[in-house]
């Protein structure tokens, strides 16, 4: 089989004889008799395209020969094939992007690259340094950028086994036959076995996006090419947005969000104070306004952390039960201040799941989570009887 993406990978639409086909499992697999389909490997993803217009769903080599995976009988003896260059396109930048990052992390810091991802969200290599700085990371993009800047040749061709440990190889394959090498022209000699652009400048750019540790190395995520150009759209727009949002220029944004940042902690601070304060008045409210030993309360404007506030703090005010419930969070709370005889958690334990409740605590606090308030109504009803009943025994 010819395979047209070792003698140009630019080559997306031709015509092909089919060799073979045969069904397996309500599929078709299609030998042709050359082909440009990239199956999966060396850590780029298979091509997407099409044979006499039939999606290829799947693609794999065997016995070096490509399978066109397709799911309906392909009817001519000879076909016209199209695979989706744009996909194929962007393979191609970040697959040349990614050897020329390794080799240059190599030139400056002697760190080989131990693995290689290629997808759709992110790509990225595992680089052999636990830690990367800010200036390495500067440095090795400033490096990789002047290479691509100049627009140095892209070249791959086939070398025995001897010939092809005669070059200053990153890695050797685990095979002694012939192997193809990728070369950019003098900087980088890798074998493999992947589509690539043919000279840098199509790569356009590379930009590190962030480094993160991973086990004993540090994984770099990176974009070149259309990617990268997309990825800058879309940051610029948000900054753009938060220039006219915030009144100040690009570099006083963050400064800006500085300064919201501590007046937002000064407000949170000033408004949990007046929280504090407005929960002990609800709380003195509620014990001078209900009588009996159990006081209910269902509030329609507090949230869960606000009526667990108020219980807190009417608690501690006097020896009496209280039933408080947030009907924003469909949640309620059951509490005292230990000197009466009743295990809050233990009775939620056992009322709860009858009302499609969710929940617990412990003796002097429980709390419970609901799906509409028609079950907490029916709790609480339930609730206090129970409560009533175990005071009596």
């Amino acid at each position: 089989m010819q395979k047209l993406y070792y003698e140009n990978p630019y080559i997306f639409e031709w015509e092909a004889k089919v060799v073979n086909q045969r069904e397996k499992d309500n599929f078709y697999i299609v030998e042709l008799s050359t082909t440009s389909f990239y199956p999966e490997g060396g850590g780029q993803p298979r091509d997407y395209g099409t044979i006499d217009g039939i999606e290829v769903v799947d693609l794999f080599e065997e016995n070096d020969t490509i399978c066109h995976v397709v799911n309906k009988k392909i009817e001519k003896n000879t076909v016209k094939c199209k695979i989706d260059f744009e996909r194929r396109f962007d393979h191609m930048q970040n697959h040349t992007g990614q050897h020329l990052l390794s080799s240059i992390f190599i030139e400056l810091y002697n760190a080989p690259t131990n693995s290689f991802h290629l997808g759709d969200d992110y790509v990225s290599i595992d680089v052999g340094l636990e830690n990367i700085t800010d200036e390495m990371v500067k440095r090795v993009e400033d490096r990789v950028n002047e290479l691509i800047f100049k627009n140095i040749q892209v070249k791959s061709y086939i070398l025995d086994y001897d010939e092809a440990k005669k070059l200053p190889l990153r890695k050797l394959p685990p095979t002694d036959f012939n192997i193809r090498i990728v070369e950019i022209d003098g900087i980088d000699y890798s074998p493999c076995c992947g589509t690539h652009v043919k000279s840098l400048g199509e790569i356009g750019m590379v930009k590190i996006l962030k480094t993160e540790k991973y086990k004993n190395i540090t994984r770099v995520y990176f974009k070149c090419g259309r990617r990268l150009l997309k990825d800058f759209q879309e940051k610029n727009l948000i900054i753009n947005n938060l220039n006219k949002k915030l009144s100040v220029p690009q570099n006083e944004i963050l400064i800006k969000v500085d300064s919201m940042q501590n007046e937002i902690k000064k407000l949170s601070k000033e408004l949990n104070l007046q929280k504090e304060i407005n929960s002990e008045y609800i709380a003195k409210d509620l014990i001078d306004n209900y009588d009996g030993d159990i006081i209910t309360k269902i509030f329609e404007d507090k949230t869960f952390d606000e009526i667990q506030m108020i219980g807190n703090k009417a608690s501690l005010l006097c020896d009496k039960i209280f039933i408080l419930s947030s009907i924003p969070d469909k949640k309620i709370i059951l509490t005292h201040n230990g000197k009466i005889k009743l295990n809050c958690g233990q009775i939620f334990k056992e009322v709860l799941p009858n009302f499609n409740g969710r929940g617990g605590g412990g003796s002097k606090f429980a709390q419970g989570s609901f799906e509409d308030m028609t079950d907490i109504n029916n709790f609480i009803e339930n609730l206090i009887e129970k409560i009533k009943k175990e005071s009596l025994t």
